[in-house]
């Protein structure tokens, strides 16, 4: 007869578990709270390190880790995961909106009190008067940071529920609530080599671990690649030079690149040899994180996925740009957040 009852050991903490539960379920049973969001196998902020024991991994390991929301207790088993800052909600109001570029803005929200985040995770806003969207809090193009203001990067994508109405129904005043952070894409303190990808705004993530990687653990090796599916998506030419500026090592890509300053290529095209000691973090379309998901697995890389899904409400006028792009081969998913 199987049994029906283990014991997993979370932070070195023992509680009682049915077999069969999930791993975020068994962790709730015993009131541990393992940081997780969406509970569907996407946004990756339940991922943990098994340690050892009896779990079926249901398709999501990735090394020693494991997807909390899916993976389930088989036995006995002991896991753990890195200390985030505690989910929170702070209100705040909308301080700027500033074009950085064709169709995308940087919008600053301007908080009651210090929103705690680590580079490469993402909050929720909600927008008063409009549904919450996920967007990852990045660091100024400018480093002109604030202490208690949010800097968002974000795409604008005519006629969608949220990024269409800024500057027009949402601007300067508008209230707003934060929520997170949340997401397993953080930057760690670790010796081995950075690989940095994106596509989109999943460079502001991307940027923000750049940033705090360049500043706070100097001598680790850092490369970056940001692509968009044209030059004109390419919107972090600050960035560029700033990185550039302390060596660190930054490829452009984009469908009409000229193969000189920005190359044709697609990003995980370019990530050339990797080894099980490169650390990568990839950003931006579902198909360009998974594309490197599967080429850190060849390598037996750890790998950090922040895939940008579209909303709910706009997978109608996606599923219509999709349609568009694909007749005219573009080279990028349309997939994002920022609707």
């Amino acid at each position: 007869m199987s049994k029906s009852t283990c014991t997993v050991t979370i932070n070195g903490q023992k509680i009682k578990a049915n077999v069969g539960d999930t791993l975020i379920d068994a962790g709730l049973g015993g009131r541990l709270v393992i940081p997780h969001d969406c509970c569907s196998g996407q946004c990756e902020t339940c991922r943990v390190r098994v340690l050892s024991g009896e779990i079926d991994d249901l398709g999501t390991r990735e090394k020693d880790t494991v997807l909390g929301c899916l993976a389930v207790l088989e036995g006995d088993a002991e896991i753990s995961y890195d200390p985030v800052p505690i989910v929170k909600t702070t209100k705040g109001t909308v301080e700027s909106i500033r074009r950085i570029k064709d169709d995308y803005l940087e919008v600053r929200i301007r908080t009651g009190r210090p929103v705690t985040w680590l580079a490469g995770q993402y909050l929720r806003a909600t927008f008063a008067g409009f549904p919450p969207r996920d967007y990852s809090p990045t660091t100024p193009l400018n480093l002109d940071a604030e202490q208690d203001v949010i800097v968002f990067h974000i795409k604008v994508y005519p006629d969608s529920v949220v990024s269409s109405k800024l500057g027009k129904e949402i601007g300067v005043g508008h209230s707003v609530k934060l929520r997170g952070p949340f997401g397993n894409a953080f930057l760690r303190r670790q010796p081995q080599p950075i690989l940095l990808t994106s596509t989109g705004t999943g460079f502001a993530p991307i940027w923000s671990i750049a940033v705090a990687a360049s500043m706070g653990q100097p001598g680790r090796e850092i490369r970056v690649i940001a692509g968009a599916r044209t030059r004109e998506g390419l919107y972090m030419r600050d960035a560029v030079r700033w990185l550039q500026a302390r060596n660190v090592p930054i490829t452009l890509t984009a469908s009409d690149g000229d193969n000189d300053t920005v190359l044709t290529e697609r990003p995980h095209e370019l990530a050339g040899p990797l080894t099980s000691d490169h650390v990568i973090y990839s950003a931006g379309a579902p198909a360009h994180v998974e594309a490197m998901r599967t080429i850190a697995r060849a390598a037996g890389a750890t790998f950090h996925a922040d895939p940008f899904y579209v909303a709910e409400e706009d997978k109608g006028l996606a599923a219509l740009a999709g349609s568009l792009l694909r007749k005219a081969r573009a080279p990028f998913s349309s997939a994002t957040t920022a609707g």
